[in-house]
């Protein structure tokens, strides 16, 4: 095992299953690159303040652009002996061009800081990949809500008939909660995209470094100021995995409804066989596989949160090996939302809606009960509970017909019974209240399933997505400026 670049304390290699168990450089592949843009904005930086000689840098930025050809051909390969993917790059770049330029591009910065530095940057540009797959599903559910403003559906409230609604106003109340879960990702994004590069390993460093112009070079908003704070806290990665979970318990509840809705016994919705499995025995089925598993994974994103907090709980100020582990379940978590996010839009996109059988069901129902108690306030101007007692009482009296099947001799003999007189309704309040169309005309609440009220809320909810799409290109625009800049700077020192 070669001789690791910071164990000039030690007199002995880590023994070799301690080596394995010791190393995080496999789940560091991940942040590779990052790790190479990271140490070329901070060596420019110990360059523009005088620290590295200009010949020094061009060779270090030489070494560390070969090294990430290298990296996108697959032509890296690496070992437990190196104990993460920062001296495994430092220690190539000092085989590279020797230790005398090699040995100053860690100058003035600790692990600790790099890490941090690395991983951030990691984490906010999937954080921008989750929330573009999110806007890719907000505008899938307006645009497949205003296809249905006036599809009929039932409407549920413990697993029960409840009301008459639209497949369109459903479609929407995920669009109002997912749109909260974008304003969450895109608020985290901003704590994430925080720069703790030159806080050193807890205390800083007497190398006169600019901290300014490494957050500029590497497009951040602003420092984490405080240096314990830069290396130590974790709140950040906490949060990120908080939103996540978040936004994947609404994708596991909306994969609930449209699993049931798949089913025989609802009969709503057909996934396209692009999202379905078949059986391995059973000839006739179609399974809804796709969303089962975004349904299942939703408990991956669930453990990497608790892991997190479990993780960073006990663990004193400062760094500690244990943080080593926080990286895992961030990958994971991250991992799991963007794939539940590209299959729940596929799958919406292109199911089929059953709108007859949706109608029927809501026909047959005895959902309308509250539409006719209502009616009796409105046009009898009886007390709320007194229409109720007597809708209720006709439900049970009708035995298996259905309040379509009503006549208006039977609801006034109700109130007789119920109230000791006739009320006197129209003939044509029973089939107006039972006619689903009728139905959602009669709601005159602001955010109900009228078809009219729903296309006010979708035209109001293509405005959010434009601003909301609006802010996010701002982010990325930000963030492909640095990323030139830096580019920009690279190319300068490279020409010597």
């Amino acid at each position: 095992m070669s001789r690791s670049l910071y164990r000039s304390r030690l007199k002995a290699a880590l023994e070799e299953e301690a080596a394995r168990f010791h190393t995080s450089i496999y789940e560091d592949l991940r942040i590779f690159e990052e790790d190479i843009d990271g140490t070329e904005a901070h060596d420019i930086m110990l360059h523009e303040v005088g620290i590295i000689p200009r010949e020094a840098l061009r060779r270090i930025i030489q070494a560390l652009e070969e090294l990430r050809a290298e990296w996108r051909e697959g032509r890296i390969e690496v070992s437990p002996e190196y104990e993460d993917v920062h001296e495994y790059i430092e220690s190539r770049v000092i085989e590279k061009i020797g230790i005398e330029a090699g040995g100053m591009m860690h100058t003035g910065r600790s692990r600790n800081d790099q890490v941090m530095v690395d991983v951030r940057m990691r984490v906010r540009r999937e954080l921008l990949e989750v929330a573009e797959e999110l806007l890719g599903l907000l505008e899938t559910l307006l645009r497949r809500g205003e296809e249905h403003a006036e599809t009929v559906m039932m409407l549920y409230t413990h697993g029960q008939h409840a009301q008459v609604g639209t497949l369109g106003h459903y479609l929407l109340s995920y669009f109002d909660a997912l749109q909260r879960d974008l304003e969450r990702i895109l608020e985290c994004y901003r704590r994430v995209n925080q720069n703790p590069l030159g806080a050193g390993p807890i205390g800083g460093t007497s190398i006169p470094i600019d901290r300014q112009r490494t957050t500029e070079l590497l497009g951040f908003d602003e420092i984490v100021e405080n240096s314990i704070d830069a290396t130590s806290s974790r709140d950040w990665a906490i949060e990120v995995a908080a939103v996540s979970a978040i936004l994947m318990s609404t994708l596991s509840r909306l994969a609930s409804d449209l699993i049931l809705w798949s089913m025989r016994e609802y009969g709503y919705i057909e996934l396209a066989d692009e999202y379905s499995t078949s059986s391995s025995i059973m000839p006739q089925k179609k399974n809804p596989s796709t969303l089962e598993l975004v349904r299942g994974r939703t408990s991956e994103v669930y453990s990497a949160l608790e892991e997190l907090l479990a993780m960073v709980k006990g663990v004193p100020t400062g760094y500690y090996q244990d943080l080593q582990g926080t990286k895992p379940p961030l990958w994971r978590c991250l991992d799991v939302v963007k794939g539940s996010l590209r299959i729940m839009n596929g799958a919406i996109s292109t199911m089929t809606v059953k709108a007859e059988r949706m109608r029927r069901v809501a026909e047959e129902s005895y959902t309308y009960a509250v539409d006719l108690a209502e009616a009796l306030v409105v046009e009898a101007g009886l007390p709320f509970r007194e229409a109720y007692r007597i809708v209720a009482h006709i439900v049970r009296s009708l035995k298996g017909r259905s309040l379509r099947e009503l006549t208006i001799e039977e609801l006034e003999a109700a109130a007789r019974e119920i109230l000791g007189k006739s009320m006197g309704v129209r003939r044509t309040l029973i089939e107006e209240v039972t006619d689903p169309y009728r139905s959602l005309e009669r709601r005159a609440s602001r955010g109900s399933p009228r078809p009219e009220e729903t296309r006010r809320m979708i035209a109001e909810r293509w405005r959010i997505l434009g601003e909301a799409r609006g802010d996010f290109e701002k982010l990325r625009g930000r963030l492909r400026e640095a990323e030139e800049r830096l580019r920009k700077a690279v190319e300068q020192y490279l020409k010597g």
